[in-house]
């Protein structure tokens, strides 16, 4: 999934990801609360892997869900896991649920380790023990007689027991996907559906499935979203140095403020701020500081 601009790969996941919105996973026997948004994963000092992206939520009783896939789950993997779970916990301060996702090509694998003084446990899910042609046949009747879908159970259908090949399920996937009226939900599940394969599927195959997908107007809006972010950021770290040059050291509260607004206020603030007299003043422009 080369095609994707680099500085805009998790734009591409975090609008596509936008469908697990208010969501539960109560369909993989997860007894969570609902999904309330996708989380960002860049977390200084933690290794990432090209083949897979860490994906966290945040869910509704403030909780983060932190979600993996792995076909031979190892103690390495927990070692990586932990380390990431408590760079998470660092930052937010909040409980983490860490669920690993096994394909059916998997099998169960290690899921907790201790060090002494440190345990560390994971809930793993293999879908192998899920009948994915009872699923293609429950979502094929359900599209014909123009009735609702799990979208979520589509989108790990790949990851499940099938009589096809991984790359035929993957195929069939995104063949049932186009079939949901709502086009922007349709999207979403096709491109989420070869970020859950990426592990799974031969490269070749998610290359000419991915070009085919790159006229989706899920992708070209998070690649606009991804050019007006860094037109955003390269406003705030200006607005950032001429505040520190008119008042000093900016508080840290206002300091993270700034990097929330939005493009308009930015553009107003960028027009303003040679007017501005005090730094109480920016409470006009920043009414949460």
């Amino acid at each position: 999934m080369q095609q994707i601009n680099h500085q805009n790969y998790d734009l591409v996941f975090k609008e596509a990801f936008s469908l697990f919105e208010n969501r539960s996973l109560d369909f993989l026997g997860v007894d969570l609360p609902r999904i309330t948004g996708f989380m960002e994963t860049e977390i200084p000092e933690v290794e990432t892997h090209d083949d897979m992206m860490d994906l966290t939520f945040r869910l509704e009783d403030n909780t983060i869900l932190h979600l993996e896939e792995e076909t031979h789950l190892s103690r390495d993997d927990l070692v990586r896991f932990a380390h990431y779970d408590l760079r998470l916990y660092n930052r937010y301060k909040t409980m983490i649920h860490t669920i690993v996702l096994t394909p059916f090509t998997g099998s169960k694998g290690v899921q907790s380790i201790n060090t002494g003084s440190l345990q560390y446990t994971v809930t793993q899910l293999i879908l192998g023990n899920r009948d994915g042609d009872a699923l293609i046949e429950k979502i094929q009747s359900a599209l014909k007689r123009g009735e609702e879908i799990n979208e979520l159970e589509l989108i790990f259908l790949p990851l499940m027991r099938s009589s096809l090949s991984v790359d035929a399920l993957l195929r069939k996937t995104i063949e049932l996907a186009k079939e949901i009226p709502e086009t922007t939900v349709s999207q979403k599940i096709c491109v989420l559906s070869l970020v859950i394969s990426n592990r799974i599927v031969d490269e070749e195959t998610l290359e000419e499935l991915w070009e085919e997908l790159q006229m989706l107007k899920v992708i070209k809006f998070a690649e606009k979203k991804g050019r007006e972010k860094g037109r955003e950021e390269g406003q705030i770290k200006v607005i950032k140095q001429l505040l520190t040059r008119k008042f000093g050291p900016l508080p840290q509260t206002l300091s993270q403020a700034i990097d929330t607004l939005d493009s308009s206020t930015l553009d107003i603030l960028t027009a303003d701020i040679l007017d501005i007299e005090r730094i109480e003043d920016l409470k006009q422009y920043i009414p949460k500081w």
